[in-house]
């Protein structure tokens, strides 16, 4: 009778077990699609970037038409879209390389952490350093250089921070996305844990 009883609570023991391999192989499947969801936020903010790039660019050669900007602004301007899209590249080649299905946990916990914290950096440190003096440069080339007659050179820069503002605006509305999605990736895999 006891070893009837030990047979059945052994086979019992064998069920819960492979119910709960089952349950973790099924978390951990779920996880994963949740990252590679996630994923698509932070792509956004790139495909974002490189359409602004490529807008620009179609947009710049009119300059030679209406020449509204000097042609050492443009060349100013094209070159920093051209900085612009290397970094986002270069930023996001790491995010673009995982492969959410079969990468370890650690290797995109890394990855994550090292995309939001150059993401960061870029928004914090270098926006700030490189877009400062363009718009100064933009506002004089536009405004001062451009002034008509008795217009104040600053009401024609409105429309240069109005522009800004709402450009700023929709990128920052986009890097928030993109680390708040790298943020909830790692979060995910520490809940896991």
């Amino acid at each position: 009778m006891e070893e009837k009883n030990f047979e059945e609570l052994r086979n019992q023991f064998a069920i819960l077990k492979d119910q709960l391999n089952k349950q973790e192989i099924v978390n951990d499947r779920l996880l994963r699609e949740t990252m590679k969801a996630k994923k698509r936020d932070i792509n956004s903010s790139k495909n974002l970037e490189y359409g602004c790039v490529l807008f620009c660019f179609f947009i710049l050669p009119l300059n030679w038409y209406t020449r509204t900007w000097s042609l050492p602004f443009t060349i100013a301007t094209a070159l920093l879209l051209i900085v612009c899209a290397v970094a986002t590249h270069f930023i996001h080649k790491p995010v673009d390389s995982l492969n959410f299905l079969k990468d370890d946990f650690a290797t995109v916990a890394r990855v994550m952490a090292k995309f939001k914290k150059q993401y960061d950096c870029w928004l914090y440190y270098v926006t700030p350093v490189l877009l400062t003096p363009w718009i100064a440069w933009a506002c004089y080339d536009f405004a001062w250089r451009r002034a008509l007659e008795g217009v104040n050179p600053w009401l024609m820069c409105i429309p240069i921070f109005v522009g800004g503002g709402i450009g700023f605006a929709i990128g920052l509305y986009y890097h928030f996305k993109a680390v708040n999605a790298a943020q909830d990736i790692i979060d995910d895999m520490e809940n896991m844990e």
